[in-house]
């Protein structure tokens, strides 16, 4: 044919398809060849290399150590150490300038892992310690204990601490202190702040605020660091919390009377059984430790 009878216009072809209808017993099983095929092609099984499995496993390892090494080293992650105590525990922890903290029972200590020079001495107290602080050196700023309530500013000192039962007691045996309550005063407003002398012992409490006490025996107030207690007209409820925070035993009496039992002077005990023996002599009373539920049953003899 000659192309001028035959033109090809956009879209049109020199052929054309006819339709043609397919059979539809061949439809199906055309479908059914290729369901198969798929079918077959999932339920075959992935085969690992074992030398891929390995490098995966290394790689993880590798990224974890680079991750924990990197969270340790960077800038602004100082390293924290912490020490704790169990209930009837008492250890002595030497700090890195040298101070020097008796940690009571069922109590934990926080702080830097290194001071360098010129780092601020920070510990934070949950419980009670007592501190025998080195003076401060020319190259190193304060020394500060901080606990829930209260900031405790050192300048070289004997104190005790303790932060039990929503209270806040700081004893003063010898140096200075500026002692911060939370929510009223800050070490940066120190003109705010409770100047303690020796021989002074402030109280704080969530219901009022700091109360200021002479107290002639000051020393009573750590003298559990020498397994030493000193009661003063102190009543038996009074003892039980004492038991509770220090050794983790609770107290129940068979007469609620007992309770307003009290006790005056010095004792010595290393451990709650020797306590114990020496309250149920003075007190007059029977007293029973049941380990299994930690509690001391009183009862009248």
């Amino acid at each position: 044919m000659d192309e001028q009878q035959h033109p090809l216009g956009h879209g049109e072809f020199p052929f054309e398809f006819r339709p043609r209808p397919v059979d539809e017993q061949l439809q199906q099983d055309n479908w059914r060849a290729v369901d198969e095929a798929i079918r077959q092609q999932e339920e075959t099984p992935v085969r690992r290399l074992p030398w891929l499995r390995a490098s995966l496993a290394a790689a993880s390892l590798l990224l974890v150590v680079a991750g924990i090494w990197y969270m340790a080293t960077r800038p602004g992650t100082p390293l924290m150490a912490m020490e704790k105590t169990s209930y009837g525990e008492v250890k002595t922890i030497l700090l890195p300038d040298s101070s020097v903290v008796t940690l009571n029972g069922n109590s934990s200590l926080r702080m830097l892992q290194q001071w360098g020079p010129g780092d601020n001495r920070e510990v934070w107290l949950d419980g009670e310690a007592y501190f025998q602080v080195q003076k401060q050196h020319a190259a190193r700023t304060g020394f500060v204990v901080h606990t829930s309530q209260v900031d405790v500013e050192v300048l070289g000192t004997r104190f005790n601490v303790n932060t039990r039962r929503q209270q806040s007691i700081v004893s003063l045996e010898e140096g200075k202190v500026r002692l911060s309550v939370h929510g009223e005063v800050s070490l940066v407003n120190k003109d705010s702040a409770i100047v303690m002398r020796p021989g002074q012992t402030v109280v704080v409490d969530a219901s009022s605020g700091p109360k200021v006490n002479e107290d002639r025996n000051v020393t009573a107030h750590s003298g559990w660091t020498k397994n030493e207690f000193h009661f003063d007209n102190t009543s038996l409820a009074e003892i039980a919390r004492l038991m509770e925070d220090t050794y983790g035993y609770k107290m129940t009496v068979s007469d609620t009377s007992l309770w307003k039992l009290s006790i005056s002077g010095d004792l010595r005990a290393s451990n709650i059984q020797e306590l114990i023996k020496v309250l149920e002599v003075t007190l007059k009373t029977t007293m029973r430790i049941d380990r299994d539920r930690k509690t001391i049953y009183v009862t009248r003899p």
